[in-house]
């Protein structure tokens, strides 16, 4: 063999060594995509919450709740999708961050709890946050720091497979709260009708 053939081996046999630790045929996952959440803000906050439907990201929707999150309804809704929570035979009007965090990981994720429906393929959560001069404060003793932002939002989920999609519109509210130079949603109120 020449000495060129041996150079030009070498080069491809290194090539291939150095190409081998990433497989263009297995992207990374949906649900492993990342942003750096930073909440340094209330719409950047409500801006992650966008993108955790985009990327079906549960972590990043994690990221955008407080610890003691809770979701609220209508009392029009509360006997059609409310959950008795205590025990006492009477649907609650709220639920909190453990069930919040459980829906999504099926909605992202998993499809709905019943088999009715698989993950959608895609997710579109459109929120109008209104300019900062429209936003609200919360008068509730030990909330003065908190902020309301009330939102239209667009909420279309897409199936490929059956080429079909389902949508959801209307006005959610939102408590936003500051942890620790942090923003996040502390409430988050359904004032839409379904």
């Amino acid at each position: 063999m020449n000495i060129q053939f041996r150079i030009l081996l070498i080069l491809i046999f290194t090539a291939l060594l150095l190409s081998s630790c990433t497989n263009p045929f297995h992207p990374n996952l949906r649900y492993n995509v990342t942003q750096t959440n930073t909440n340094d803000s209330p719409s950047a906050v409500l801006q992650s919450l966008e993108q955790s439907y985009k990327q079906k990201n549960i972590k990043l929707f994690e990221s955008c709740l407080a610890p003691d999150f809770r979701f609220e309804l209508l009392s029009a809704e509360v006997n059609i999708i409310g959950i008795d929570w205590n025990n006492d035979g009477l649907r609650d009007s709220w639920w909190g961050y453990d069930q919040e965090v459980e829906y999504h990981t099926n909605l992202f994720l998993e499809g709905s709890s019943d088999g009715s429906y698989p993950p959608p393929d895609q997710i579109n959560l459109r929120l109008q946050i209104p300019p900062q001069d429209q936003w609200e404060t919360d008068t509730e003793t030990g909330h003065e720091t908190w902020v309301i932002i009330p939102a239209l939002f667009d909420l279309q989920l897409i199936f490929t497979s059956s080429n079909s999609s389902l949508s959801s519109n209307g006005v959610a509210r939102f408590y936003l709260k500051p942890i620790a130079n942090r923003w996040y949603i502390a409430i988050w109120r359904d004032e839409s009708n379904i």
